[in-house]
């Protein structure tokens, strides 16, 4: 079993590639003289949740079905279908229990003549009693059920991943153009930046020469420079940003060997943090317009990352 669980693992390293998390996937196939439908459907979840609807006589490689989903895919919630001859269940053997039928002729002749009664008992009224006729279930060999039905789910997963493959190209495509107006934006804040640091200092300045006419307590002159010193100098913000967008393009742009989904999430979060910094440290007016729409673009983004296995 670890080396089924090695195997699984080294066919993706080095070839996973961004996928979303929604997909579907269909195969059909005969398994012991019986038409199966296969049907699996993904969509964006925060971890992983295989849920299996099938007959009842398939209920016994439910766990089976559910372990190959996981070893195959990290993120999503997973609904795997399973039917037979276009029906739910198979229609088994219908018997006559000679036995019960019998006892029961006796009875009613014996009551027929204990009270005089005209009449004999029809196909009617002995059909009417409990137990006359049954159903057995047939049975099948699950262990050649599951062989047929893992190839089956094997391939429905290969097409709902090409799926998955597809559309997560569509969202690196969207992310990488938004990561751009990101760092255009980026660009237009750290040349206001100097412009801003400059227009904090003649404030400050004027707020010195009437605190010297008014004989200024030294602390609260120190005071004030720490907060000019703290409020205007965005540089490292914008340094933690840039390193953030390359990290975040570096993700989404290289084949990884494992799912980057909650990666992606954790560096907009910690953009998102820098771009409130900056508009709180930033006292000028085209920065704060230019943060409005660099977080816009970041929860855009986030909404894409939130369907990214």
């Amino acid at each position: 079993m670890k080396s089924e669980g090695r195997n699984l693992l080294s066919r993706y390293q080095g070839a996973f590639v961004i996928r979303s998390m929604t997909g579907y996937g269909r195969k059909e196939f005969e398994a012991g003289g019986i038409h199966i439908t296969l049907e699996i459907r993904s969509v964006n979840n925060r971890y992983i949740d295989v849920q299996v609807k099938a007959p009842r006589s398939f209920a016994s490689l439910e766990p089976r079905i559910k372990k190959a989903v996981q070893e195959r895919c990290s993120r999503g919630r997973f609904d795997v279908f399973l039917t037979r001859n276009g029906e739910r269940e198979s229609g088994g053997r219908i018997f006559a229990d000679d036995l019960m039928i019998g006892r029961y002729l006796d009875v009613l002749r014996q009551i027929k003549q204990q009270f005089g009664l005209a009449g004999e008992p029809d196909l009617a009224m002995v059909a009417g009693f409990p137990g006359m006729i049954g159903v057995t279930e047939e049975k099948e060999d699950i262990e050649v059920m599951w062989l047929a039905v893992s190839d089956g789910l094997r391939d429905a997963i290969t097409e709902l991943d090409g799926m998955r493959a597809a559309e997560g190209k569509t969202l690196v495509r969207d992310m990488a153009r938004r990561l751009g107006i990101i760092e255009g934006l980026m660009q237009a804040v750290n040349t206001l930046s100097p412009a801003s640091v400059e227009q904090a200092r003649k404030r400050m300045a004027e707020t010195l020469s009437r605190l010297l006419a008014e004989q200024p307590d030294p602390v609260r002159l120190a005071q004030e420079i720490a907060i000019l010193a703290e409020r205007t100098d965005v540089t490292e913000e914008i340094t933690r940003l840039g390193s953030h967008l390359e990290q975040f393009r570096a993700l989404i742009s290289n084949q990884m060997s494992e799912p980057v989904g909650r990666k992606l999430d954790f560096l907009l979060q910690e953009m998102g943090r820098e771009a409130n910094t900056i508009a709180s440290k930033a006292m000028n007016a085209q920065i704060a317009h230019h943060i409005v729409d660099m977080k816009s673009e970041l929860e855009k983004i986030r909404e894409q990352v939130q369907n990214i296995e």
